[in-house]
């Protein structure tokens, strides 16, 4: 019973080791706080902090647009921009195309953590 116990607490301590999450908060003109965004990404952790930064960046970018101050400030100097497709022209990002640009290592893990969380916002064109 007590290996039991220690292969799910282990399990449970991967699982959770391999999350990455963020939120943004926000203020109102009442100065009261909220959250705009929670996002989690849990495959591969030197990508999966850019994708929350990418979708954290984003929200901020919006709540700033709707009149809102955000409490990490930072996020509003981020470059959200993505490189563009490959070659033939007309071709869009996909998530297996940026895998395997990624794999190639023809994608640095912040290229690729944002262009999955471009694809996943729904930001692509294709």
């Amino acid at each position: 019973m007590k290996i039991k116990s220690t292969c799910i607490v282990f399990a449970l301590a991967l699982l959770v080791s391999a999350c990455t999450s963020g939120r943004l908060e926000y203020f109102t003109a009442e100065g009261e706080r909220k959250v705009a965004c929670e996002t989690e990404y849990t495959w591969q952790p030197s990508v999966d902090k850019y994708a929350v930064e990418y979708v954290l960046a984003h929200c901020a970018q919006e709540a700033v647009s709707r009149g809102y101050t955000v409490e990490d400030t930072a996020l509003l100097e981020k470059d959200l921009s993505v490189p563009p497709p490959p070659p033939p022209e007309g071709k869009a990002w996909s998530h297996e195309l940026a895998k395997q640009h990624h794999a190639k290592g023809m994608l640095t893990d912040k290229e690729y953590g944002y262009l999955i969380a471009y694809l996943d916002l729904g930001h692509d064109s294709g």
